[in-house]
């Protein structure tokens, strides 16, 4: 049986090897599902489409995999509601760490790098208890992983996403005493070893906190 389902935006754009979406990030055998007519445009909002919502529930209440994930991080917005829906395990973002790390953080001291930083920020202050005031960094809308995001395009240029990536994160990162990096934005992972060539704080995504509640079903060279 498979020990992994992911719940996946109706997209074509690829996923590549570190995307949580692809079958080759993970040791163990997992089930992707595309959750039909659940567009980014839809889902990467301040606050979700609730109607949206209804079609992750209904995939979630099918599913019989121990660990239930998603491939988008705002579907955070909706983490208790969807948690209520099953005994399994849910992680639909890294921010799921977020009130712990809180705990050993200051806020200025955490980054949270994402697609959209206007909408996350709303969406994450819309489901906290205590307002987040660390650092929320966005993608630009010119950057080529956004436009590929966005668009739906069905190609990738890995090279251009890495150095457009590392550009923006390097020079954010000036100046700055950040101590915890987390990659909200699902389509980033791939591109982490990088930044730990320049980033020496804690680093946390989706597939760092899959391996932490299920050992030893993602591929080393993801974590």
């Amino acid at each position: 049986m498979n020990k992994v389902c992911v719940l996946q935006l109706d997209t074509k754009f690829p996923r590549i090897p570190g995307d949580v979406a692809c079958h080759e990030t993970f040791v163990t055998d997992i089930r992707v599902v595309k959750i039909k007519k659940a567009f980014v445009n839809n889902i990467v909002r301040g606050i979700p489409e609730d109607d949206q919502f209804i079609r992750f529930e209904k995939e979630i209440r099918k599913s019989n995999e121990p660990l239930i994930i998603t491939s988008c991080g705002f579907t955070f917005y909706w983490q208790d509601r969807l948690s209520q829906l099953t005994p399994s395990n849910i992680i639909s973002s890294s921010l799921c760490c977020l009130d712990l790390k809180r705990n050993i953080y200051r806020d200025e001291e955490i980054l949270i790098l994402t697609f959209d930083e206007e909408k996350l920020r709303l969406l994450i202050n819309s489901n906290l208890k205590k307002p987040f005031e660390g650092h929320i960094l966005g993608l630009r809308k010119n950057h080529h992983l956004y436009n590929t995001i966005i668009n739906d395009v069905d190609h990738l240029c890995d090279n251009t996403v890495q150095k457009e990536l590392n550009d923006l994160l390097q020079n954010f990162l000036v100046g700055k005493n950040i101590k915890l990096l987390i990659l909200e934005c699902t389509n980033i992972p791939p591109y982490k070893k990088a930044f730990r060539t320049f980033f020496h704080g804690e680093m946390i995504d989706i597939l760092s906190l899959v391996e932490e509640t299920l050992p030893g079903s993602v591929n080393p060279r993801f974590l």
